[in-house]
Formats: structure tokens, C-alpha cells, sequence
């Protein structure tokens, strides 16, 4: 189970949001690059990053931020938020660097962009991110609701050619409740996709739960609000490290 952590920017911070991006926003930290920095000497092996701003306007508002990222870490920096085109998307594949982009509400209002999208680069430049409200797929930073289930959002997805998923269900966001695993067993049973878990992610039980599913299509998981506040036992030996070697020179989190 490859875990991917998660850095949310709203106004150039790191941040998290619960329930809803426009309300119940935390700041974490000023700098997006120190923390990215963070998880690489933590080893991760991939990282996530959401333009909170971007999601909501459906403009990309951090790209100066984003890019500095991207070249400050030797690892794939998956994208998504505010890619609405596919001008924005070749841009940002092309001359940003990223590994891959990801769609949410683009894909929802505009299904022949994902077409296109996997047509000129390959389906793994591209994942689609599902938010689940109340079996109904919700848009614009989870805001609108898009008349149509998540299962039924996934099949169409792959019927244009998608290969990957980001799948979560908003009312878990960042309040460490667990994952939605009968959603994802849904979906994966009923699909060739591979997946993505989000949302709820509050501790090494719920990662356990993801992997005792011992589902193949069900390979990773995206985590936020959890490591930042240090609820996994192996950051204490992290923090120990932090406190005995000052040569790391790590960001604080706050």
C-alpha cells in the first residue's frame, strides 16, 4: 500500500480543510516547499498536491509555489485543482514537470477533455478524482452536487480511457473517521480501475483496514490532517531524529 502524503495550498500556506474547502480551514504551515521537503526526507515516495484556491475558482492560483516543489524533490508530484482545460493541462505536463494531473470537476463537466487527455499523453498522465457526498458526486470544491452516483461516474471514466481513481468521500475529510471501504470495494469490484483511497485517514488502524481488504485494484492511500499532527507511531522516532540531529534543519509545523 503505497501512501502518498497530502499538501493542500490555499493563499501560498500549507493548510487543511474539513467538511468544505471554503469553511474550517487550518493552517499548518507557510511554506508548501519546506513541508514537500519534509516528506521527501521522510522517504515518501510520491506526493500530492491540491491548489485549494484553484479548486474553487477553477484557475490556478499557486503555480509559482507548485513549481518550486516540483523542483525541490526528486520524487512524481501528482497535480490537481483549478485544471479545467486542456491547454492548462499540456502546460502544466509539459513545462511544470509534474508526474501526472488530476481532474475533478473538469472531468465531470467536460468528459471528452479526459478523452483527449489520455489520447495525447497516456492514461498514466492522468487520475480522476471522485468526491462522494451522500452517493452523489459533488463539484467545485465540493460545492455542487452532479447527478450522478460514484459508481456509475467511475464506469464512465473508464469507458474514456482512465486507468486510476482518487476516490473520497468529503464528509471524512480531515476528521479521522476512516475510509468509506464499502464505497471503494463497490467500485473496485465493478471496475478495471486501479484506486486511489482518501478521506479519514486518522491512524495506522485505518491504513490496516485498507490493506486487509487484500484488494489488487486498491493500491495506495492519500493522507493529510494525520501526519501533520503526528498520529502514526513511527513519526515519533521522526520527531526523536528531529530533536537529536539539528543537521536536518527541519521546518516547523505549526
Amino acid at each position: 500500500m503505497l501512501v502518498i502524503p497530502v499538501i493542500d495550498i490555499k493563499d501560498g500556506k500549507c493548510v487543511r480543510s474539513i467538511n468544505d474547502l471554503e469553511e474550517e480551514t487550518h493552517y499548518y504551515c507557510d511554506s508548501p516547499v519546506n513541508v514537500a521537503r519534509l516528506f521527501r526526507k521522510e522517504n515518501f515516495k510520491a506526493i500530492h498536491i491540491t491548489d485549494l484556491d484553484g479548486a474553487i475558482s477553477g484557475e490556478m492560483r499557486n503555480y509559482p509555489i507548485i513549481r518550486e516543489i516540483v523542483k525541490s524533490v526528486d520524487i512524481p508530484v501528482q497535480l490537481g485543482g483549478g485544471i479545467r482545460d486542456f491547454e492548462t493541462a499540456k502546460h502544466i505536463i509539459e513545462e511544470l514537470g509534474v508526474y501526472r494531473i488530476v481532474l475533478g470537476t473538469a472531468a465531470i463537466q467536460n468528459p471528452d477533455l479526459v478523452a483527449k487527455i489520455t489520447s495525447e499523453f497516456s492514461p498514466s498522465k492522468l487520475v480522476i478524482c471522485i468526491d462522494e457526498k451522500l452517493n452523489n458526486v459533488v463539484t467545485d470544491g465540493w460545492i455542487n452536487f452532479a447527478d450522478i452516483t460514484p459508481l456509475d461516474f467511475a464506469k464512465l471514466m473508464e469507458s474514456n480511457g482512465v486507468k486510476r481513481i482518487i476516490y473520497q468521500d468529503v464528509t471524512r475529510v480531515g476528521n479521522f473517521s476512516g475510509p468509506f471501504l464499502e464505497r471503494l470495494v463497490e467500485i473496485a469490484n465493478a471496475t478495471k480501475l486501479k484506486i486511489t483511497a482518501a478521506g479519514g485517514i486518522g491512524n495506522y488502524s485505518h491504513l490496516k483496514t485498507l490493506v486487509d481488504l487484500k484488494h489488487p485494484s486498491i493500491d495506495s492511500v492519500m493522507i493529510s490532517r494525520s501526519l501533520y499532527e503526528n498520529r502514526f507511531p513511527c513519526q515519533a522516532i521522526w520527531r526523536d531524529i528531529e530533536r537529536t540531529d539539528t543537521s536536518l534543519e527541519l521546518p516547523k509545523i505549526k
